[in-house]
């Protein structure tokens, strides 16, 4: 029965959507949009990426179109590629035997749309639409799960789950993304075939999480992992049994998509408030995060236990907020882009409404680097000769602690007057 989803569909790629249909139909193929985009347009929601699927082979999708990227093409997957936007087109298959308990071992192709949309993982994902018929394809009641926002296997969760590892951490990952309840039996196969999930690569675990950071509710996929006891499968240092801190999950939801490091630092302090930043930084690591992500990380669980564990008086006093605090995150961004107040304002997971305090500070533009003095190691030299290279650290720092508290003082006569004071300190 026909149904209006193309009118969700941007114009954009609508037309190169019904260019790929019209080429593959041109030659006597069928075709037909899949998976999650066609769930998304079912929910009312414009998909963000397109994949679709054909009785056509590889070769045969290759001939038809200029660019064409064999991303898959073992598993029948190639990339066409029209204006410079990609689109995924998979040859209908049967997939053969799971080994690995990630990829099939083999696959067969020529085979119909009805068994491919039997090998896909759950209902909502097995919707397959006609974009030039408006014909939605539901063999497996995929459209109900989808109004009761429920995630079910398709056929067995015990065998999907076993034939794919990350299954499991994909229905936890809708489970979060689309605010979707797991049904009994899918969330119960969790549990037995986590020797399977074990098989997983680290990567796609993370990427896994990385994922559901872009919805509206990552605490909650934080908490099924934790509720799940998914975090010891990869990381088998962790206690047994792990809770986590609703109230740091709730800041986990309100922190910008922009901070991934801040994201994941939340994540990781609900759960392990008490760990030391070299723990946290070997777990990062063994769960493939990026460089970046991880030092961004490192740098936010610091400033939030330290934020946690300063007392309330002490959040007024500017010298602490600049020191501690702004100092910091001047430190370790001011290479990488602008520090502006709205950059400082996505901090209010972390600081509260202290964040207009800081904005306010920053304004000011006070010193708060050693780069920032109007004197330094050079200007040291030129004038005491004869202090040895070694005291320069304790002087600059000495200066710096100075201006902090008082921005007046960052002249380079004041500075000047105050270095000989602090070097005559030290040789007493």
């Amino acid at each position: 029965m026909p149904i209006d989803l193309r009118s969700l569909i941007p114009t954009k790629f609508l037309n190169h959507l019904v260019q790929i249909d019209s080429a593959l139909k041109g030659e006597g193929f069928e075709c037909y949009l899949v998976g999650g985009s066609v769930r998304d347009l079912v929910m009312g929601k414009a998909p963000k990426e397109y994949d679709l699927t054909t009785n056509a082979e590889p070769k045969q999708v290759k001939r038809l179109f200029r660019t064409v990227i064999d991303t898959g093409i073992k598993h029948g997957t190639v990339t066409v590629v029209l204006d410079r936007t990609n689109y995924e087109i998979t040859t209908y298959r049967i997939d053969k035997d799971y080994t690995d308990g990630r990829r099939p071992d083999n696959v067969e192709f020529g085979t119909t749309l009805s068994e491919d949309l039997k090998r896909r993982d759950f209902t909502m994902n097995a919707l397959a639409f006609d974009i030039s018929t408006g014909i939605l394809v539901d063999e497996h009641f995929g459209q109900k799960d989808i109004q009761e926002r429920t995630i079910r296997t398709i056929g067995d969760p015990i065998q999907r789950f076993s034939e794919d590892g990350l299954r499991p951490i994909r229905a936890l990952r809708f489970a979060s993304t689309l605010d979707f309840v797991i049904e009994p039996e899918t969330k119960n196969a969790i549990q037995k075939t986590k020797h399977i999930t074990k098989k997983i690569s680290l990567e796609r675990f993370q990427d896994e999480v990385l994922k559901s950071f872009s919805g509206p509710h990552p605490s909650r996929m934080i908490q099924l992992l934790v509720d799940e006891n998914i975090f010891q499968i990869f990381l088998t240092n962790l206690p047994q049994i792990l809770t986590a801190n609703y109230h740091v999950l709730e800041k986990l939801d309100k922190t910008s998509k922009e901070l991934i490091g801040l994201q994941l630092a939340f994540s990781f302090f609900a759960i392990l408030e008490k760990i030391s930043l070299k723990e946290l930084e070997s777990i990062l690591r063994t769960l493939k995060f990026s460089g970046q992500n991880i030092k961004d990380c490192l740098l936010f669980f610091e400033l939030i236990a330290k934020w946690e564990n300063t007392e309330k008086t002490k959040k007024d006093d500017e010298f602490i907020l600049k020191k501690e605090f702004l100092a910091p995150v001047k430190r370790h961004f001011q290479t990488r882009f602008p520090i502006t107040p709205e950059f400082i304002l996505k901090l209010k997971p972390i600081f509260g409404d202290t964040v207009k305090h800081f904005v306010q500070i920053w304004e000011e533009g006070p010193p708060l680097l050693l780069t920032d003095m109007k004197l330094n190691g050079n200007h040291l030299s030129e004038t005491y000769p004869d202090l040895a290279k070694t005291k320069y650290g304790v002087i600059l720092n000495q200066l710096l602690e100075l201006v902090l508290r008082s921005p007046k003082e960052n002249e380079y006569s004041r500075l000047l007057l105050h270095s000989a004071q602090f070097i005559s300190n030290l040789t007493k």
